[in-house]
């Protein structure tokens, strides 16, 4: 009987290799599209970009200004992604670390001091960076493709339907590129996991001894706990982020004079939509998230989700499911209130170093 694991990594890999494609074909689209529009307005204007604080004007023979963007490829969306991603990752791994540990059978029950002093004690402070190396790489691979499918897919979305159904379409397009993303995290998630718990000491050795006792399909062990997780999450941390700053900008220009243009969020608006969406992220998603742990770290104990979430309902009632809630939104709530704005700056950015660039060579 194939299971469902199965499938959402047959799938996975599917829609890589698609979005791959369409993101290769989508570059060339946009270089040609470049090429085109530079030979139509030649050097004869000036470039700028000003939004969230960041102004930058290139002024170039001619002396005229016109405000413009350079349109950003798949590669920067993946860089901003990634940057973003490992960044924020770094900063908080040790609240990661201690709801890990706080959702294992060894700290059942512990808070987020108990956890903490647990930690401190087994480990000293070198344990709440336990699996940083691997959790920021593989993240930080996963938030590459995660973003650049999921701006991809808006953008595909917004060419194709109309403008009012565009917020209920961004929680399907970032389902989609949690699938893409998940072919990276998955296996860093297992490891990341088994090193915060002692149960390897090394990366190597970790995956030396998946690849020995249980082969390729051991690196997805606990995936479709994953998949339980992250897929909603990923729903609800793009989608409600997207549409809280929609929201805002649709109150900006109902409220805006005459003649003024209020049609992008501004920095303040991006912390905010941020916050509020990693908030109730990260409460909603932590039973699912308490389940991957299980089936992660426990293997052996559990056979699927429905047993684990069975034995553990048994064990410790219902409550137990949202063990680590504290510090999964401790954790998640200033994740999200810093690396999606950051994200949003990289974008800003990359979009006018190209300008930038181009407009110094022709001087």
């Amino acid at each position: 009987m194939i299971s469902l694991g199965y499938l959402l990594r047959s799938s996975s890999f599917l829609i890589l290799l698609l979005v791959l494609a369409w993101a290769g074909g989508a570059d060339a689209r946009t270089s040609s599209a470049r090429s085109a529009s530079d030979s139509s307005f030649g050097a004869s204007s000036a470039k700028a970009n000003k939004k969230g604080g960041l102004s930058n004007v290139v002024r170039v023979s001619g002396g005229s200004s016109k405000a413009t963007k350079r349109s950003l490829t798949a590669a920067d969306l993946a860089l901003a992604g990634a940057a973003a991603t490992m960044l924020g990752d770094a900063i908080l791994h040790p609240i990661d670390c201690i709801k890990t540990l706080q959702q294992s059978n060894e700290g059942a029950g512990l808070g987020l001091l108990g956890a903490s002093r647990s930690i401190m004690k087994k480990s000293g402070p070198v344990g709440f960076y336990s699996g940083l190396g691997t959790y920021v790489t593989a993240d930080g691979g996963a938030g590459a493709l995660k973003f650049a499918a999921y701006e991809g897919l808006k953008q595909f979305v917004a060419d194709r339907m109309p403008a009012k159904y565009h917020g209920s379409a961004t929680f399907g397009c970032a389902a989609i590129a949690y699938l893409v993303s998940s072919v990276v995290l998955v296996p860093g998630e297992l490891i990341k996991q088994r090193l915060q718990m002692g149960t390897v000491s090394s990366v190597g050795g970790a995956a030396s001894s998946i690849w020995r006792n249980e082969g390729i399909s051991g690196f997805f062990a606990g995936a479709s706990g994953v998949y339980l997780r992250d897929i909603p999450y990923t729903i609800l941390e793009l989608g409600l982020y997207d549409n809280i700053k929609a929201f805002a900008i649709k109150m900006k220009k109902s409220k805006a004079q005459p003649g003024d243009e209020s049609n992008e969020a501004s920095q303040k608006d991006e912390i905010i939509a941020a916050a509020i969406a990693g908030a109730i992220t990260g409460y909603l998603t932590t039973p699912p998230d308490f389940i991957k742990t299980k089936l992660m770290l426990y293997p052996e104990q559990y056979s699927n989700i429905a047993d684990a979430t069975r034995k553990c309902i048994q064990e410790g009632g219902i409550a137990s499911l949202f063990n680590g809630a504290g510090a999964r939104v401790s954790y998640i709530m200033p994740f999200c209130t810093f690396y999606l704005p950051v994200y949003e700056i990289i974008k800003r950015k990359l979009e006018v170093i190209g300008i930038v660039g181009d407009s110094n060579k022709s001087d």
